[in-house]
């Protein structure tokens, strides 16, 4: 993928964030919730090589130097299908350990799945190359899958989880939301359907953490 279209392609543009409607500010910690999807991109991807995700996310219908891999939805059909995402953590570092340290994760963590549309590629692009001044290569936004190729294609929805501490209308300190491509909040607090999701989480707290290859 060349450089300037990965660059809109990972891009959610910070003020068309700034410009989604009221209704979603009356939402239960909207703030948290745009606070991250505006900042993560200033974050690291932890989702270093292609994998399966371990979970099937689907946002709710609107209110009104190493390479980077792409990863996958495990379900096959819509909404959820064959759905491609990259994973990002305010602390890159916290969130690769997990289980390998005792300490609970501060408040203010959080982390961004940014996903897209698969589309299916007719053959394997070319290799990243590194980044001006020997910074980190662009990401890779294909992997294999069942002898397919896909690729990144539409964006999707930014799926926002982000510890606040206990308090009212949080998942034991979590609270959680999703944003749609245009910047609109379409859920935030606790979300149903991502609790019942992330109660299943058994490596800390309510984190997966990543996936074996």
């Amino acid at each position: 993928m060349p450089r300037a279209l990965a660059l809109i392609a990972l891009t959610v543009c910070s003020s068309d964030l700034a410009s989604a409607g009221s209704k979603a500010a009356e939402l239960p910690y909207a703030k948290q919730i745009r606070a991250a999807a505006t900042a993560y991109r200033t974050w690291g991807r932890v989702d270093e090589h292609p994998n399966v995700a371990p979970t099937d996310c689907a946002a709710p219908l609107p209110i009104d130097g190493t390479p980077a891999h792409v990863r996958r939805s495990d379900a096959e059909d819509a909404p959820h299908g064959k759905k491609l995402y990259y994973l990002w953590a305010s602390d890159r570092a916290a969130y690769l350990n997990l289980g390998k340290r005792d300490a609970a994760i501060p408040n203010g963590f959080a982390i961004v799945k940014e996903s897209f549309a698969a589309k299916q590629l007719a053959k394997r692009p070319p290799a990243a190359k590194p980044g001006a001044s020997f910074g980190a290569p662009d990401p890779i936004s294909w992997l294999e899958h069942d002898g397919k190729l896909l690729g990144t294609g539409d964006r999707k929805d930014l799926f926002v989880m982000t510890k606040v501490g206990d308090g009212a209308g949080t998942d034991d300190g979590w609270v959680y939301g999703t944003v749609a491509p245009d910047g609109t909040i379409t859920s935030a607090g606790t979300v149903e359907r991502c609790m019942s999701c992330h109660d299943d989480a058994t490596t800390h707290e309510r984190l997966f953490g990543l996936k074996s290859r």
